[in-house]
Order: structure tokens, then sequence, then C-alpha cells
């Protein structure tokens, strides 16, 4: 009763605000009380990013509406490329010394390297090709295409070796990397975010988020310069990061992003190779659903449910009869992810259409169909890669390729 009470209570108290085109969305919701409803007005409601890198920032109970002919977008220029480089190093996790450090400052006059754009960001890559012994081991890199390394046998110094368009690298170690050791470097632009619940690290869980409607999430990455793909943190229409419970995603449309939605914990341990953690305290997110959204996003890709580079944890997930057309992999099941499903989803993708990616337990893959691929490529694909444990297989029933798989028997 006394539960019962206090909802009703809330519910008469609750306010409904109403976001006309040219209205600060954050304003707005930093006025809310917990309970309230934001609903976006048809229109275009174009904004720049606030707080946490995101057009708006929710760190409360409230339910979002975006109405039919609605568009939440970020404004042109507002991601810019960087010469400061991140090293992305977990990719492949199978390494004996981690240990390369980035200097100088990336010539963005020279950035437009031909083949090394990932999302429009040039992308170093340096692999350990070898060393005898006695001697330094050796490095080969390269400034164009992923793994294509035609700068070969240059000995590591242990001192700023050059590269190219003023990036230099250093090794602290002459010796003693695995061979096929494998790092990236990525100069590129930072992230940006739709609509973000969480910031990772907030002390108080945020418990009961709702976003529907039949309104559109637009990153607007045509107009804007995007992270790399490769890089910790990426753009997405809608970010769940942290301690964060109770979310319901339904009805919107989402389009021209890196991602459609991410959800993953936080983690404030030193990472460890494969995905380990040392001590630290663990931020966690649960109870996440997305049903019946589309994204649209020819560019980019769909939906991603765990993280390597943040290791909280992720649970009970149910990615549920959603359309997406992607060029990348539309649904990725990823790190520390349990208890999920992802049933009745229709996917168009250039890529992967459901890949588990790293260890992930306790899912159910069913009744999904991939359209439009005369390749015949499958629906899901289980694996890992090297240095990281596999994930659980899943439960899988009924995933069908339309072009190639036979229809149920009757």
């Amino acid at each position: 009763m006394r539960i019962l009470a206090l909802l009703l209570a809330t519910s008469l108290f609750a306010a409904e605000h109403k976001i006309k085109p040219g209205d600060d969305p954050q304003a707005v919701m930093d006025a809310a009380a917990p309970g309230d409803k934001l609903t976006f007005l048809p229109g275009l409601h174009q904004h720049g990013l606030k707080k946490h890198r995101a057009i708006l920032y929710v760190d409360k109970s409230v339910e979002i509406e975006l109405m039919a002919g609605a568009t939440l977008k970020l404004t042109d220029g507002v991601c810019r490329k960087e010469s400061v480089g991140e090293i992305t190093t977990d990719q492949d996790a199978g390494k004996k010394l981690d240990d390369l450090e980035i200097g100088g400052a990336f010539d963005l006059k020279k950035g437009g390297v031909e083949g090394a754009e990932l999302f429009g960001s040039t992308v170093y890559t340096i692999i350990v090709t070898g060393g005898k012994e006695g001697a330094p081991d050796t490095i080969a890199w390269g400034d164009g295409k992923l793994f294509d390394t035609p700068h070969k046998g240059i000995p590591i110094t242990g001192d700023w070796q050059e590269l190219s368009h003023g990036v230099k690298i250093r090794f602290a170690n002459k010796t003693g990397h695995g061979a096929r050791s494998l790092w990236f470097v990525s100069y590129d632009a930072p992230e940006a975010y739709g609509i973000r619940i969480g910031h990772g690290r907030q002390a108080e869980t945020i418990s009961g988020v709702r976003i529907t409607g039949k309104g559109t999430i637009d990153l607007n990455a045509t107009h804007n310069d995007q992270p790399s793909g490769l890089v910790k943190n990426i753009n997405a229409c809608v970010l769940i990061h942290g301690r964060v419970r109770n979310v319901h995603v339904e009805g919107i449309t989402m389009t021209d992003t890196m991602r459609a939605v991410m959800a993953y914990g936080e983690h404030t341990g030193k990472f460890l190779p494969g995905g380990k953690v040392g001590p630290g305290e663990s931020f966690d997110a649960d109870n996440i659903t997305v049903q019946f959204t589309r994204t649209l996003n020819p560019g980019g890709s769909g939906y991603l449910f765990g993280h390597p580079s943040f290791r909280g944890r992720l649970s009970n997930v149910r990615c549920n009869h959603n359309y997406m057309e992607t060029r990348l992999t539309a649904i990725e099941p990823n790190f520390n992810l349990s208890s999920y499903e992802v049933i009745g989803n229709v996917i168009r993708s250039e890529g992967e259409a459901i890949h588990c990616w790293r260890r992930s337990t306790g899912g159910v893959i069913a009744d999904n169909l991939r359209v439009g691929d005369i390749a015949g490529r499958p629906v899901v694909r289980v694996n890992a890669p090297k240095g990281w444990e596999n994930p659980d297989t899943p439960v899988l029933r009924n995933n069908r390729n339309l072009l190639s798989d036979p229809a149920p028997a009757r």
C-alpha cells in the first residue's frame, strides 16, 4: 500500500515539459523533476553538445518522447579532427609487453592520407615483426589501410622514432615483445552523443528512463568529423553508461551515426590483458530494453552491448523487434554482457548481422531475419580476438538469411 501511494503521489505531481524547436532541451532537463515527461514537438531541434558531450544528458527518472516529425540533430561542424592521437591496444590482447607511447602532433593539413580513413580518421597500424637474439625487436608500420604495413624491418631504438605527418612513437623496451603484437594509433575527432544516460562513474544509480515516440535522433555524421571506430569513446544516438537501470527505448528512428545505441558499465581498476581488470569499483548497468526502433545508418553500425574498454558489467538486455540498415555490424553483444536476448530483428547489413564478440554469457538469439544479402552470410557469428575469452555460445533458434536459408517447415 505504501509503494502504491508513493507511485500515485509521483504521478499526481509529474509535469509534462513541451520542447519547441529552438528551446534548450538541456535547460529543460535540468529544471525537470524525477518522474516528469519531456516532449519534443514536431520540427528540427538542432543543437551542439552540452554535458558529457551529449545534446541531452539525463541524470534522473524521466520520460522523453520524440513526437512524429521531431528530429533531435547535432549541429554541423561541432566535431573536428584533433592532432593528438589515441592508442588502441586491446584489439589484440596477447602482448608480452604493452609499452608503446605516441608523441609529436599529427599534421592535420596532411590528414587526407589515401586509404587511411576509418570514419574519416587516419589510423596507423604498428606491428612487432620479430627480432633476433641479442638484437632489438623490429616493427612494421603503415598509415594506409588497416593492417597494411609497407614500412618494414625497423629496429626499435628505445627513443622517439618518426613515422609520418609529424607522428612519433617510442617503445620503453628494445626487446621482449611478442611477435605480431599489434597497436593502432588513431587521429580523429572527439565523441558525441544524442541522448546520454549516465557518464560512467556517477555515484548514484539512474533508474527509470524511457525514450519513446516516432521521432528521430540524427548524429549528423555527414557534417561532423568522427572518431576512428577503434578508439575508446565513439558516437551514438543513445548511450547508457555506468550505474543505470531500467531503461526503455522504443519506436524512435536513429540515423547518420557511428552506432545507434550503446550500453555498458564502467570500472575503475587497471585494465589487464584479455579483459581482466585489477582491483577497483564497478559501475554496472542493468535491465535495458531496445525494441521496435529503426536504425537507418548506411555509413555505420547498430547496437553495441558491453564494451572491452570500460569493463563494468551489463545484464538483462533485450534487443527485440528492431529494423536496421547498416554498413558495419548491426547488433554486437560484447564484453561483460550477461542474460540477454536478441529476438525478431530484421537486419540489412553490409557487415555482420549479429556478432557475439568477446566474453558474453546467457544469450538467446532467435527469429532474426537477415535480408538483402546475396552472399549467403550467416546471421550470427560467435568468436573473440586473440588473447580474449570466447563468448558462451548463445541459444540459437530460427535465425535466417532470407536469400540463402530455407524457411522453417510448417
